[in-house]
């Protein structure tokens, strides 16, 4: 009788230890396995999964999930490197509560077919987070040259940047302006009154969007909202 306890003993012992230490390679498994689903893919990644308990982890609830990663693709959308932490998350409803973090050089496609990267910052409600992206004077610049060379075969003397949405132009005989504004397919553009010319947009296939575009000193600040849930969404 008393072995029969012993090992009733053993084996309850072995399962809460299996579901304390076990829990979280189990979620990370299948938190990885629905960011393969949804198109993630990178050269080197880290997914990490904690809940407080552990076996909580079990019932498909996570407290914190960081996932770092380099030479990252999302479908067909491209950053050198992710590190983002979500909280409250739900693995089986692929949902979350909050996401910060950054992913950094992330590809901005240009209207002249050169691509250029920048930051992104990202904090806020997992659905529907604020993220920043930063766009130096240079880069924008640079831009809008190759942008006028290919599409009108104008060589722009110079560019300025002004606030609180204007961008200066030099050109052979002239000078123009434009306010930088958020068109309707989503790219930051530039609006004269003789139309509206896309300038920079991100790939449509990341669940980041613009949504405000701003001048500030000699960069442009670039306001975005990021879908996360559309992450984990498989």
């Amino acid at each position: 009788m008393r072995g029969c306890l012993f090992v009733l003993i053993l084996a309850a012992a072995v399962l809460t230890g299996l579901a304390w230490f076990g829990s979280p390679i189990l979620a990370t498994g299948v938190i990885s396995a629905a960011l393969e689903n949804a198109g993630f893919h990178a050269g080197s990644s880290t997914v990490r999964a904690t809940a407080d308990p552990p076996p909580k982890l079990l019932l498909g609830r996570a407290d914190r999930v960081e996932i770092v990663a380099t030479d990252v693709d999302f479908r067909t959308f491209h950053a050198a490197s992710l590190d983002l932490i979500l909280t409250d998350v739900d693995v089986a409803a692929r949902t979350a509560g909050r996401i910060t973090g950054r992913i950094g050089d992330a590809t901005l496609t240009t209207a002249a077919g050169e691509p250029t990267t920048a930051d992104v910052d990202i904090d806020g409600v997992a659905s529907a987070a604020d993220a920043s992206i930063v766009v130096d004077g240079a880069t924008v610049s640079r831009v809008v040259k190759a942008t006028l060379q290919q599409k009108f075969g104008v060589t722009a003397g110079s560019t300025e940047l002004v606030a609180p949405d204007i961008l200066r132009i030099s050109v052979p005989g002239a000078t123009v302006e434009g306010r930088l504004v958020i068109d309707a397919s989503g790219a930051i553009a530039l609006s004269t009154p003789l139309g509206s010319s896309p300038i920079l947009s991100l790939d449509p296939s990341f669940p980041l969007r613009l949504r405000s575009v701003r001048v500030d000193g000699d960069a442009l600040h670039i306001g975005a909202t990021l879908d996360a849930t559309a992450l984990l969404a498989g």
